[in-house]
This record gives C-alpha cells, structure tokens and sequence, in this order.
C-alpha cells in the first residue's frame, strides 16, 4: 500500500530531520529481504570479495557495500519499490530518480559510524538528496542504532573534520555547538525517511550476537542538474537508465581517494 506522509508527520520531519514510519513492510517481505541479504554475501564470499581478516574476523566478512542492485534483481527491485518511490515522490515534491543502493550488515564490533551529511558524498546540485532507510533487525543503541542531530537538515554541507577514506561514508563532522544527537530505534520493516544534509550515523555495535542490518537507497529529483556518483546510470521509477551531468565542481572529485572508491562502485568512469 502506498503510503501518504500526514501534515503531523511532515512537521516533524521539517522540525526534526527525520522520520520514522512504522511497519511500512511486512515481517514477511523483511524475511525475503533478509534472502536476498544472503544470496548477495554468500556470492561476494565466494567470488573473494568479502575476505576474513585476522584482525576483524566477523566485520570483515560483512563489510558495509555499495550499489549491489547492479547485480542483484531482488535489490533493484526493492530500491524502485512503488512504495520508497511514492515517499520520495512527496519529499522531493517531483518524480524521483534512485541514485544507488547501500546493504548494511552492522555486525557484532562494528565501529561507530560518524556523523556526516550523505548529499557530501553524492555531490546533487541543485537541491539535496533523501534516503529511504529499511530497518531488517530490531535496532537499538546495543547493536548500532541510526543517530541524528535535530535542526542540522538546514544546513550546507560542512567539510569532515577527518580525512576522507574508503569506508562507506569515510567523513566525520563534528556536532555544531548547541546540537544534540537523539538515538532512533526501529524494528524489523520501519522505514527512516532524512535528507542528504542532516547529521546522522551509528551507534557501534556492541553486542555478542545480534546483527542490525539495513537496506537504504538514495534519490535525487529530476530536475537536478549535476551529481557526483553514478551521473550516467540513474533509474527512474520504471528501471529506465537516466543521465545527467558529472559534478565536476564537487569537493570529491579532487579527492584521489574518493576518485577510487567511485570508480569501484559505478559502471561507467567518472571522467
């Protein structure tokens, strides 16, 4: 069922950054998500692109990964699923158009993931970006809840405070002086809805066993004009290819780093 953002629900997410829509997916839809979660790592396993490390025996076999609609159907189809488009279709006030995709696994000692503003990452211009954010695990501080810093959407993009690297979302903003961070707890099929320019990350996870997995993608509005990843491969609501123009402006594209990463995760070069 397509779901409609009520007057209340939208002043809290223009007053506070975020919004959480409970039960949006069925337990048993979160279950075949799960599926497609495991096909796509025992795939990565076998084809050595998740390898154990010594040092990180369980995090290094389930990395935070990128854009794996790519290759997998089931996660296209859940990131052009009608309803994340009809969301982003309200948020964006036009037709959406879905950048890419992340798979979080967040396992028993993960790290913290530090506050930063996606849209850093993503480079739109103009406007911003929104993320629709699927919680497939019960979340809460323990095992590496979402955090945000209330009143932040408003803001510009603010340079990390540490080097950018090869870390999904490798950023780390301070939180501004007179700003505080509130943990948001989900259960398996709420949705998160925030923009590209809140502060957000995670709680580490500190628990034995429990993972918190998450699927989220990102959007754009049509009529946005330059971006920095995946500018020639956008997919609009039907799986249709859309182009549009490199951000050759953005910050990252002087980043070698960043450069690496980019190419790593987008099928067509990005100069």
């Amino acid at each position: 069922m397509i779901r409609k953002l009520t007057d209340d629900e939208l002043r809290f997410l223009h007053k506070e950054g975020y919004l959480v829509l409970e039960q949006l997916y069925a337990l048993e839809e979160i279950e075949d998500i799960r599926q497609a979660f495991d096909h796509m790592w025992i795939d990565a396993v076998v084809n050595k692109q998740f390898v154990q490390q010594p040092n990180r025996p369980l995090t290094s076999l389930y990395p935070p990964v990128r854009d794996r609609h790519l290759s997998h159907e089931r996660l296209m189809q859940l990131m052009l699923d009608p309803r994340n488009i009809a969301l982003a279709e309200q948020l964006l006030g036009e037709e959406p158009l879905a950048v890419g995709c992340d798979c979080f696994f967040k396992a028993p000692g993960a790290d913290v993931l530090p506050f930063h503003q996606d849209n850093y990452d993503i480079g739109a211009e103009p406007g911003t970006t929104w993320a629709v954010w699927i919680s497939l695990d019960q979340a809460d501080p323990e095992n590496g809840a979402l955090r945000f810093v209330p009143g932040t959407q408003h803001f510009e993009l603010i340079p990390p405070r540490l080097p950018s690297h090869l870390s999904a979302y490798g950023q780390a903003v301070r939180v501004p002086e007179g700003y505080k961070a509130v943990d948001v707890s989900t259960s398996p099929g709420d949705v998160v809805l925030f923009n590209g320019q809140v502060l957000h990350g995670s709680h580490a996870n500190r628990t034995l066993y429990r993972f918190r997995r998450s699927f989220v993608t990102h959007y754009v509005g049509s009529s946005v004009q330059k971006i920095y990843v995946h500018y020639l491969d956008l997919y609009d609501r039907h799986g249709n290819v859309v182009k549009r123009k490199l951000n050759r402006m953005h910050k990252l594209q002087f980043d070698p780093a960043y450069r690496r990463k980019t190419s790593i995760h987008s099928r067509k070069p990005t100069s």
